[in-house]
Formats: structure tokens, sequence, C-alpha cells
């Protein structure tokens, strides 16, 4: 008997990487952003490693989430 044949697989789109990036590197400002030392510098105390690195692994998540949601669309 012959087995059926399945369909090849899809490769994931550009825009799952894209995220995967993101999300690396967001994890890594947040971590520093919250590790990091208080400098005397101008509106340190906002933190802006903080905020970059969460806006950065918030978009990442949700490239990735497009990419993988592309993968699955007819």
């Amino acid at each position: 008997m012959s087995e059926p044949q399945q369909d090849p697989a899809e490769p994931l789109p550009i825009w799952f990487f894209v995220g995967l990036i993101l999300s690396v590197y967001g994890v890594l400002v947040t971590g520093a952003g919250l590790l990091s030392q208080e400098r005397t510098t101008v509106l340190a105390e906002t933190r802006p490693g903080l905020w970059w690195g969460l806006l950065m692994l918030f978009s990442g998540g949700v490239f990735v989430w497009i990419g993988w949601r592309g993968r699955e669309a007819p």
C-alpha cells in the first residue's frame, strides 16, 4: 500500500524570525534596565532601558504571533 501524500512543510515567515530577534533583544535590554545602577543623568529615574526593553519584548511577541499565525493560514 502506498502512504498518503502529505503536504510539504510550510517555511516560517520572516516575521517569525524578526519577532524572535526582537524578543531576545528585549529580554537582554530589560534585564540590563533592571540590573543597572542609577546614574546621575537627566531623567535617569525614568529607567529608559527598562521601558525600551519591555517595548521590544512586546513587539517581538506580536511579530512571533503574526508569523506563527501566518503559517497556519490556508
